[in-house]
């Protein structure tokens, strides 16, 4: 081989060496980039999610406000409490189960109804072990709970301080998809108890007595809109949970449902004027469509 083709092949080397080495080094920055994009992207949604879910009322505001309006107790409306161990195979029927159970306990402890919101605590007690919260309701909870039973105020703050609890334990854990599982449960159930409650008021009422109680309770579900949206940007951000993906579906058809047949009522109550439509198939379809969502959770 002659000297020139040596310097030759010895010059295409180094080149090819370069420009592999340029090549590389620009994948490398490319990728270091995409990392740096991809756990700001995540940071960002982390502390949205943890904004909003910090911005709902404790569970036990609409158990609250349905007895502040003066209609009864109604117990057939509430979750079974046996149906717990049906729940505790799927850290997602769990999650969603707790939330649902801690609003009932709510509307129990709302009624005085101090001892069955008992049992439904240590429903939530076994939930809790599936879902990996049982540090929150443990013994001591329940012991601070028998003690406190003559006290409504009292374990209302507990419960809703064990909430709280769950979900800061959830957050720190970076297990805000179980969280938002949980927060749904306690929604949905919400309104599936305000629109059970005037579905089920009786016909036979007088009118005047009625009107007195019908009023305030649709205030209630109608209010409740703000809260579902705040749910959808939240269930919205989990397209890769299957459980919140589905449930985000059955949001968005409730969603419609205010935004567009009640969109009178709301209009009526904002101003405090008509009739308010009274009859309890106003929110016929409204009913009937969280009937559906709540129940095929709570299955």
């Amino acid at each position: 081989m002659s000297n020139h083709s040596a310097k030759l092949i010895s010059s295409i080397t180094i080149l090819v060496f370069v420009l592999y080495s340029c090549s590389d080094a620009s994948k490398s920055r490319s990728t270091e980039s995409e990392s740096a994009e991809f756990e700001t992207a995540k940071n960002q949604m982390t502390a949205d999610v943890n904004a909003l879910l910090s911005s709902f009322p404790p569970p036990s505001e609409i158990p609250y406000l349905l007895m502040a309006t003066g209609s009864d107790f109604d117990g057939n409306v509430i979750n079974e409490v046996s149906r717990a161990d049906n729940y505790t195979s799927e850290v997602a029927k769990s999650a969603v189960n707790i939330g649902v159970y801690t609003t009932d306990i709510g509307y129990l402890i709302s009624y005085d109804k101090t001892q069955p919101a008992l049992e439904y605590i240590s429903a939530c007690q076994k939930l809790s072990e599936t879902v990996g919260v049982n540090s929150v309701v443990d013994l001591e909870f329940l012991l601070r709970f028998e003690e406190n039973l003559l006290n409504k105020d009292s374990l209302k703050t507990l419960v809703d301080e064990a909430s709280n609890q769950s979900n800061k334990l959830l957050e720190s854990t970076g297990r805000l998809d179980v969280a938002s599982l949980i927060l749904s449960g306690s929604i949905l159930e919400g309104l599936y108890l305000s629109t059970q409650l005037i579905k089920n008021y009786p016909e036979d009422t007088p009118a005047e007595i009625r009107d007195l109680i019908l009023e305030p309770l649709i205030k209630v579900v109608i209010d409740q809109k703000e809260g579902l949206n705040k749910l959808i940007e939240i269930v919205k951000k989990f397209d890769d949970n299957l459980a919140l993906s589905s449930l985000l579906a059955d949001l968005n058809k409730i969603k419609l449902i205010y935004d567009n047949e009640l969109v009178k009522v709301n209009a009526q109550i904002a101003s405090n004027t008509g009739d308010m439509m009274l009859e309890s198939k106003v929110l016929g379809h409204l009913t009937t469509e969280i009937s559906r969502v709540r129940n095929s959770l709570v299955q």
